[in-house]
């Protein structure tokens, strides 16, 4: 924290734009001025699916095709659309990665296996934008489906009403009939799932024909990357919503939810019963249960800011899966979790740079060094939708990250190079100096009074606070003469310590020019300094009261 003036005018951040150069487009900057964004509306539609029994030949089926882990964590709870537009102002499309008070942190292709069980190794989801070996998809999905969609009732532009792909999972099946007839019943809901629960888009309503291009063959689905192709959709939906392009998500957002659960307890909703893991089980399994997620004070996008806002670094879990007992398909064997490689699903082309939150895989973190340059090559913000684009066949026109996505290895080993386990030192000396310098310090003004009823402001107003004792510990020594100097120094310490802040006490705020200005100005002593800073510091936090 430092003044920009006298007047005690807060430099908000970046204070080092080279990362964060899309801050003007950000949510948090029209957050900053106006105190208050738009809540975003999560769709799904695949909860009635739900009520249905499924045979046990088709569930076999679906396990084949990668989605076991899924069906296996049953029906998702109730999306908490405060809790996603907390985190979506917290969400960089720079970097792929939320900006947290410990750092940055993202969900990964591990993340999307370990709570979903769905296969992060394979080939990529692609293919032709438009019917391959038939005349027209009435005929292919009479063949894949066993049902030819009515055109005027069950299809919408270019896809299948997911009520209809619904109402034929509610015909029952036999115990004797031919292998096809399970394996056609294991497509459609298979459809469901994508598009309802892992790839919606913002319609809500249906499901895509192109898809069932990738369903032709039942033994090549075994190969497809379903985690690799949900976090592109994932990562394309919070990068349009970070910078105000979205009003209405799409994307795996219930992934999302389960990820934050996972890592940040203080965001967990109330329980009737505390959730386990069972054994065995994906971890999206454990979630289930009733909640109490309501429209109280406590779940608005207010109390969720806050609770993000004061993370301390014991409470961001950086390893929740470590000692889980998991089935073997949510374990990946080749260990593309660290991979630095694109995601391609379909017209979608994504980032993953693990090499950024190497924490999360219990590796050593240093300060990311390639700023930028996969985003920027991905044009992830550009015009990458479909629109225009009828008949395109994705996987040549995006042959360049699916190329890459295929030496993903090779990208593995660099980054385990880097970071090996061998190294004791968890994250580099220098990393929270470096971060502090270009992230965005804070999401509301200091001293600002919320409107909701009930709730008053407060993060932002205790960072300031922290980060004014900060400033008064690292400009004092354990060697200063004046005893002045050392009563304020004990005070800075006891105060960051009695309120766990006291890993604060190991780095210095980047921008330290005011204070290093005034040090040097011949007319100011060091006890004089201190005490203008402590006097600063208050006439910041009272100003908008």
């Amino acid at each position: 924290m430092t003044t920009s003036s006298s007047r005690g005018q807060l430099l908000y951040g970046p204070e080092d734009p080279s990362v964060l150069y899309l801050q003007k487009q950000h949510i948090s900057n029209k957050l900053l001025t106006e105190g208050t964004s738009h809540i975003f509306k999560v769709r799904r539609t695949e909860s009635k699916t739900w009520d249905v029994d499924i045979h046990a030949n088709v569930r076999h089926w679906l396990n084949m095709f990668g989605f076991g882990g899924v069906i296996e964590c049953g029906k998702s709870m109730k999306v908490d659309n405060e809790l996603i537009t907390a985190l979506i102002e917290r969400w960089r499309p720079e970097t792929h990665t939320f900006h947290l008070p410990v750092g940055e942190a993202t969900v990964t292709l591990e993340d999307v296996q370990v709570l979903w069980g769905l296969r992060a190794d394979g080939r990529v989801f692609t293919g032709r934008d438009h019917h391959t070996r038939y005349d027209d998809w009435p005929s292919k999905c009479r063949d894949l489906l066993g049902w030819i969609p009515d055109a005027a009732s069950e299809t919408k532009q270019g896809g299948m009403l997911m009520t209809a792909l619904i109402n034929q999972t509610r015909i029952p099946l036999g115990d004797d009939l031919p292998p096809y007839v399970y394996i056609q019943r294991a497509r459609i809901h298979a459809l469901i799932l994508l598009g309802g629960l892992i790839l919606p888009d913002t319609t809500g309503c249906k499901v895509h024909f192109m898809w069932l291009n990738a369903f032709e063959d039942q033994d090549d689905v075994i190969n497809i990357s379903w985690g690799s192709a949900a976090l592109s959709y994932l990562y394309h939906y919070l990068c349009e919503a970070s910078v105000d392009k979205r009003k209405e998500l799409g994307g795996p957002m219930i992934l999302l939810q389960l990820w934050a659960w996972e890592r940040m307890p203080t965001l967990r909703p109330s329980f009737v019963v505390a959730p386990v893991h069972e054994p065995y089980t994906p971890c999206g399994a454990r979630w289930k249960g009733t909640t109490q997620i309501g429209n109280a004070p406590r779940y608005s996008v207010e109390h969720y800011r806050d609770q993000i806002s004061l993370i301390k670094p014991g409470q961001f879990v950086w390893t929740p899966y470590v000692d889980r007992i998991l089935p073997d398909y949510c374990n990946d064997v080749n260990e593309c979790y660290m991979c630095d490689t694109y995601l391609v699903c379909w017209s979608y082309v994504e980032a993953h740079e693990a090499g950024r939150v190497r924490r999360q895989f219990n590796r050593y973190q240093g300060i990311p060094q390639s700023i930028d340059r996969m985003l920027k090559n991905a044009d992830h913000l550009g015009k990458n939708d479909r629109r225009g684009k009828k008949g395109t066949d994705w996987e040549k026109m995006h042959q360049f990250f699916i190329g890459e996505w295929d030496m993903r290895y090779e990208r593995f080993q660099a980054t385990v190079d880097a970071a090996t386990m061998s190294i004791n030192i968890p994250l580099n000396p220098g990393y929270m100096a470096w971060y502090n310098k270009i992230t965005v310090t804070y999401l509301t003004q200091p001293g600002g009074v919320r409107t909701t009823a009930g709730m008053n402001e407060s993060a932002s107003s205790i960072r300031l606070v922290v980060e004014g004792f900060q400033e008064i510990w690292h400009m004092t020594t354990e060697q200063e003469i004046d005893p002045r100097i050392r009563r304020f120094r004990e005070i800075a310490r006891h105060a960051l310590q009695s309120t766990n802040h006291g890993d604060v006490m190991e780095y210095q705020l980047p921008n330290t020019a005011m204070w290093s200005c005034l040090l040097n100005h011949k007319t100011f002593h060091h006890v004089e300094v201190i005490e203008w800073g402590v006097l600063e510091l208050v006439g910041t936090v009272t100003q908008n009261r």
